[in-house]
């Protein structure tokens, strides 16, 4: 087994074993594997070692790496791997959501009315329909996106109303960037506690089921504070 399928096993194995330390099924936490780090190929050991959630942070790379060629020279990565879902996790202009159409299963970035909507109008004229999460900036840090805790009822009434097509499935937020673990603990309980409160608003509340959250270096706090999807980048390719 190659380095990558090795760290993918052991991260499974401590995710689940963090799951059961903090007193939940396992099966309630799922890994997305953030691959800026690594080419076509090492999504591929991903993929065999029983990874099916896979990140990408910028359209054009996915795109270039994941996608098929126009050439005909590579396939859908979800050609070789149906059970492959791919999620966008990067911030995304209003000007790339047709090319993000054409790759990603879940846009995990949500965080404007203004990207919303422009999705909305894409879909609705391929008349398809989208999962996506609704991204709340948690930390004061300028380099973080995501909309504020106060925006987020207006954000989801806007999409619940206006955005049919949108599903929404639920919360993502990063924590700072810290090697302390503890340092992202408030921030994942407050994200679990804005989940909490707007989930019975949700008009199908059974569907808002997904809490993102989490790195490789804090996944197990997140783990205990609520997560339901961990993004592990360098963990994996370590």
């Amino acid at each position: 087994m190659s380095k990558i399928g090795e760290n993918a096993q052991r991260i499974q194995e401590e995710v689940a074993r963090a799951a059961l330390e903090a007193g939940r099924d396992p099966s309630e936490v799922s890994i997305l594997a953030a691959t800026k780090y690594t080419d076509r190929a090492g999504v591929i050991e991903l993929l065999s070692a029983g990874i099916e959630f896979i990140g990408e942070n910028r359209v054009q790379e996915a795109l270039a790496k994941l996608g098929p060629a126009p050439d005909g020279k590579q396939d859908d990565i979800r050609d070789e791997f149906p059970d492959c879902r791919l999620h966008m996790i990067g911030h995304l202009q209003t000007n790339k959501v047709n090319h993000a159409l054409r790759l990603f299963n879940v846009i995990e970035t949500v965080d404007r009315v203004s990207l919303a909507d422009a999705l909305e109008v894409r879909l609705t004229s391929v008349d398809g329909i989208l999962p996506v999460f609704i991204e709340v900036k948690l930390t004061g840090e300028e380099t973080k996106a995501g909309c504020s805790p106060a925006e987020l009822p207006i954000l989801l009434d806007h999409l619940w109303v206006h955005c049919p097509r949108l599903g929404v499935r639920g919360l993502m937020g990063m924590g700072p960037w810290d090697p302390n673990p503890e340092t992202a603990r408030p921030c994942y309980r407050s994200l679990k506690g804005l989940f909490d409160e707007n989930r019975p608003h949700s008009p199908n509340p059974s569907l808002f089921d997904t809490i993102s959250m989490g790195m490789s270096a804090d996944f197990r706090v997140a783990i205990q504070e609520g997560a339901t999807l961990v993004r592990i980048g360098r963990a994996l390719f370590a």
